[in-house]
């Protein structure tokens, strides 16, 4: 097919255009307005500061939460980003456990988090979303299974939705997982893996909001009970020898991509005259003859 030789003069938008990173970190607050018609109304639990998309193509918005999981000390009730936490994680017992599952942190913008919090509840996926990404890495250190009860040679990171029969790194409508493995009890420093599905029909359609979370998982096997389940845990070696420096922190970083329909433009999407009625007297008239 020969190229429209218009098609050279369009202007386009290439990705360096923008901006602004998709942050999703947001905050969520009670916003009062005035509708349409003029009357007073309040919006309850809305983001404020986020989260930032992209449109992707026209009536499509492209959103992207990525955030961390610390595989190397336990949270003991606190979620100060990157903190020294005093227990690491461990091949088991009451106090020092093994990792197993655990709750996608996103960072504050902020250096110091007493304006912005960062964001401990997790990676929450909108309603009406379609996911059509989930990336996972390790990045700071290797994590092991050795000595962990029930320990597996291939220790299995998951990143999804929830954990049950249907749900594995094949992508579906009811959802999906990345998933890293590893060999020899350990899973090292660097290993990542994604899984993609850039079809309608393999999107995960979001039909209520859904929470992605962080686990150790092994598959559940056999055609009946296809799925993943929740496996024996990890743990960072070197943890447990002394307090590591946030950037030497095993960390499991969790990253969802997804899309949502766009509102329908509004008249100040128009370009009409300043008077707002009459267009152009050349071209459109909205008054009537």
């Amino acid at each position: 097919m020969a190229i429209n030789p218009n098609q050279l003069a369009v202007t386009k938008i290439y990705p360096g255009n923008y901006t602004n990173v998709l942050r999703y970190w947001h905050d969520t607050k009670s916003v009062q307005y005035n509708n349409e018609n003029g009357y007073p109304e309040t919006l309850t639990n809305q983001p404020v500061g986020g989260p930032v998309g992209v449109v992707f193509r026209p009536g499509w918005i492209a959103q992207q939460a990525v955030g961390y999981v610390d595989l190397s000390y336990q949270p003991l009730g606190t979620n100060n980003q990157l903190e020294y936490y005093t227990t690491p994680y461990a091949s088991g017992g009451a106090s020092n456990k093994e990792f197993t599952n655990g709750t996608v942190i996103i960072p504050s913008p902020d250096y110091h988090k007493d304006v912005r919090a960062d964001i401990t509840t997790g990676i929450t996926v909108p309603s009406g979303a379609y996911v059509y990404r989930v990336g996972l890495r390790v990045d700071g250190g290797d994590v092991v299974s050795s000595g962990v009860a029930g320990g597996s040679a291939t220790p299995t990171l998951g990143l999804g939705p929830a954990l049950g029969v249907g749900l594995s790194t094949t992508p579906t409508a009811s959802g999906f997982y990345a998933t890293i493995v590893g060999s020899n009890s350990r899973i090292e420093n660097g290993s990542f893996n994604s899984t993609n599905a850039w079809s309608s029909s393999t999107m995960h359609r979001v039909t209520a909001d859904s929470t992605y979370s962080l686990a150790t998982v092994r598959n559940l096997g056999g055609v009946a009970a296809s799925g993943l389940a929740q496996a024996s845990g990890v743990y960072d070696p070197r943890a447990g020898a002394g307090k590591l420096a946030g950037k030497d922190k095993a960390l499991a970083i969790c990253e969802v991509c997804w899309l949502v329909p766009d509102q329908p433009p509004k008249r100040s999407d128009l370009a009409l005259q300043p008077g707002g009625i009459v267009e152009s007297s050349v071209y459109t008239s909205t008054t009537p003859a």
